[in-house]
């Protein structure tokens, strides 16, 4: 069963936001995006019962979004409560500002934060950084896929991704849906006789550990 990662982006830039889109589309993600901060609060919050995104990219300054009813604040804020499994970058050409980021990590306190004024290139690239980890012979291949490397087989599933990038730490899934896709994962990986082996804390939360 397959089930390609989520990215959520809020770019107030029309032109911006489709080379993000389309760059996540060719790493086969599902990419949600929004011009405005209501936009963007309203598509995760519609998304939240079906699935949750992986990684958010949010512009900070969202002069030139369609409305001003909210602010990339607010959406931080709600990305923090409601999908706080969720990696953040925010990116803005104050960054060096001392107010900008305190604003934003009061509203987001696990968030990264990139430098606008390096380029959209530095930003794609810092977010293939991320994502594209390796835990033992697991690896993460373009942010949507997790290959066993001895065997190459791949396991396309974006709860699989969510447990390879956020290792080792403990993750909370929201649905049966989702545990059902965990449980499946660390079948794939018995299968395998991998390295990593997936453990249950209960109450759907779940981690990997590299056996000794």
């Amino acid at each position: 069963m397959r089930a390609n990662a989520e990215v959520i982006i809020l770019e107030d830039d029309a032109e911006k936001l489709e080379e993000l889109r389309q760059h996540f589309i060719r790493k086969r993600f599902h990419p949600l995006t929004a011009r405005s901060a209501s936009r963007a609060i309203s598509v995760l919050r519609n998304n939240l019962e079906s699935s949750r995104p992986i990684l958010a990219i949010v512009d900070w300054d969202l002069s030139n979004s369609p409305d001003h009813a909210f602010t990339s604040t607010d959406f931080l804020s709600v990305l923090a409560r409601d999908v706080p499994d969720c990696l953040v970058i925010v990116y803005s050409a104050n960054v060096d500002s001392f107010r900008v980021r305190s604003e934003i990590h009061r509203a987001h306190p696990r968030s990264w934060l990139h430098d606008k004024r390096e380029g959209d290139q530095s930003l794609i690239d810092r977010v293939d950084r991320m994502l594209d980890q390796t835990v033992e012979d697991l690896r993460v291949k373009d942010g949507s896929v997790v290959i066993h490397i001895p065997t190459k087989d791949e396991h396309h599933h974006r709860e699989a991704v969510r447990l390879v990038v956020h290792y080792p730490e403990i993750v909370t899934f929201h649905s049966d849906t989702a545990t059902k896709a965990v449980r499946r994962f660390g079948d794939w990986l018995a299968r395998h006789n991998s390295k990593v082996t997936l453990i249950s804390h209960g109450n759907r939360k779940y981690r990997l550990t590299v056996l000794k």
